[in-house]
């Protein structure tokens, strides 16, 4: 990207403060001011650097001279992480290498794989998802809740702390406000001498309360503030995504619950905001339209909805319909995809002792989402589903068939893609589509005559690394997700689908956290911003829909 810096922008880049705080709304450059700021940091450390170098051949000196430093770069997604290595290129130009982009929990999973075999933590390769320890019969490991606080004491050993502290001269912390006590201390223990830019916004922080206990934005900035020579940088309120200012003026008119303010006309004459009704059936078809419609524009498209739940609904509707997409939010369940196929296809080579039912009920529980062992997963396990066990039996010949001592690969490959399909459930289709791709690409191994080794290695390293964060996400032009995932994205086309009975908590006018939740929806669109609701909608929604109208 070409990026110009603004007066304000060039404010950040030029500081040497210790910590700097950058507060500005959706799309004011937050991010890329950062990335501009953390090249001009790494320049000066470099110049720094050389003028040690010549000091010491002046004098004649032999002394060892520190190594050249780098940039941590903390994000709370690993969509966001993707985006962020994306648009840092043009900014950082051949410094990029130097600047280290990771989610937390991908960062505290590095440390863990980097130090915590010698410290007695599990090896590499043992991260268990919730629904993996819902599951009885479950594998040692640490679970995602327990990667931070194992880095964090980690980091207290000197060997570890030293390393970490000489290596990164400043850490960038993305979507600061929403951090809870945990990550905020995770931030300052990784490398305590180091500076911070603090990026962050007030009027987008959605994960207080119930979502994501311990947000205090108002706390966590007076914490940041606290620091000597802290100093605290407002962007000004122009968006890069929608120079045009019609959509953001529109949001934040939501955001101050000011219904009869000229923005929202202004953008549904001009069609950057419009309202599709539906009367009858979950607004399947409407949304398969209107996606399909994006599309042929041209336009990458992100369709959100209220609940976990309504968006694997609402993926199967769109595969149903030949819409292929990536499901956003649902690293659990792409992961465990990858498991339950290894053990498929394990199984197909000859393993008899290959966890198939319990890796395919791991599979269904972090598909449903839900706290307690699915009924689904417990006849998976006690063979109590006679339509199910005969759906098992074929699969398991045809895998035996396609297998053995001279493996078909494509046939294998084809018998995996479609086994989830086969054996009569009902959710999660796109999950394991996405990580058949990863499974076709690891099977490959096999025609290398790597043999079952490698690929068993290859996909428990992508299962391992997806739950924490690391990969990097498939790129698609369709995107889905729940709404308190819509953070740090973006997409020419954006559609909301609100449904009949939906709950937002016991808040009501003038709504003061749900109203920025509409602040951050309606702010992901670049061109238009699709609202498709039933005949009676949450009173959070009501006014905005009938101001459109």
């Amino acid at each position: 990207m070409t990026y110009e810096a603004r007066k304000d922008q060039q404010d950040v880049i030029d500081s040497t403060a210790p910590v700097v705080l950058v507060t500005g709304g959706a799309g004011t450059g937050k991010t890329a001011t950062a990335v501009a700021a953390a090249r001009a940091h790494l320049e000066a450390s470099d110049r720094d650097l050389g003028l040690l170098r010549q000091n010491a051949a002046r004098s004649g000196q032999r002394t060892q001279l520190p190594a050249a430093t780098r940039v941590l770069f903390l994000s709370f997604s690993r969509t966001a992480v993707a985006q962020i290595i994306d648009r840092a290129a043009g900014v950082i130009g051949p410094l990029r290498p130097r600047m280290e982009v990771a989610t937390f929990h991908g960062f505290a999973w590095r440390i863990i794989s980097s130090f915590g075999a010698h410290h007695g933590f599990p090896p590499p390769q043992c991260v268990l998802s919730e629904a993996n320890r819902l599951v009885p019969g479950a594998p040692p490991g640490l679970t995602y809740n327990q990667l931070m606080p194992a880095a964090a004491e980690l980091l207290t050993l000197p060997k570890v702390s030293e390393h970490y502290a000489g290596r990164y001269s400043l850490a960038i912390c993305d979507e600061f406000q929403d951090t809870d006590a945990t990550e905020w201390e995770f931030v300052q223990q990784i490398a305590p001498g180091a500076r911070q830019i603090l990026l962050g916004d007030v009027n987008q922080s959605i994960f207080q309360g119930s979502f994501k206990p311990g947000v205090d934005p108002a706390a966590r900035i007076a914490a940041a503030m606290a620091h000597p020579g802290a100093v605290r940088i407002d962007l000004e309120p122009a968006s890069y995504r929608d120079p045009s200012g019609v959509l953001p003026a529109a949001a934040e008119a939501a955001r101050t619950r000011d219904f009869s303010n000229p923005a929202f006309g202004v953008a549904a004459s001009h069609g950057r905001l419009a309202v599709t009704r539906y009367t009858s059936g979950s607004g399947y078809e409407q949304v398969i339209d209107l996606t399909r419609a994006a599309r042929e524009k041209g336009h990458t498209v992100s369709v959100f909805t209220h609940t976990n739940v309504a968006t694997t609904a609402l993926s199967d509707a769109l595969t149903e319909a030949g819409l292929a997409h990536e499901q956003v939010g649902f690293t659990e369940a792409h992961a465990e995809a990858l498991s339950a196929q290894l053990a498929l296809l394990q199984y197909a080579l000859g393993d008899d002792d290959a966890p198939v039912r319990r890796a395919l009920a791991v599979y269904v529980t972090a598909c449903l989402r839900s706290r307690n062992l699915s009924e689904l997963a417990r006849q998976m396990l006690n063979r109590s589903n006679t339509v199910l066990e005969s759906a098992f039996s074929d699969l398991a010949r045809d895998l035996r068939s396609a297998g053995g001592a001279e493996p078909d690969i494509a046939r294998l490959a084809g018998i995996l893609t479609g086994a989830y399909a086969r054996i009569g459930t009902f959710r999660g289709q796109e999950s394991w589509l996405q990580a058949a791709s990863e499974t076709r690409r690891a099977l490959l191994l096999l025609d290398e005559g790597l043999g079952i080794d490698a690929v068993a290695a290859r996909l428990r390293e992508v299962h391992d690394e997806t739950l924490v964060g690391s990969t990097r996400p498939r790129p698609h032009p369709i995107q889905v997700m729940n709404l308190h995932q819509t953070k740090g994205r973006e997409a020419d086309t954006t559609i909301l689908l609100l449904g009949d009975d939906e709950y937002y908590g016991p808040e009501g006018e003038p709504f003061p956290s749900g109203s920025r939740l509409l602040y951050v929806v309606m702010t992901r669109a670049r061109e238009q911003a699709h609202l498709v609701v039933p005949a009676q909608t949450h009173p959070l929604w009501a006014p905005l829909i009938a101001a459109l109208e």
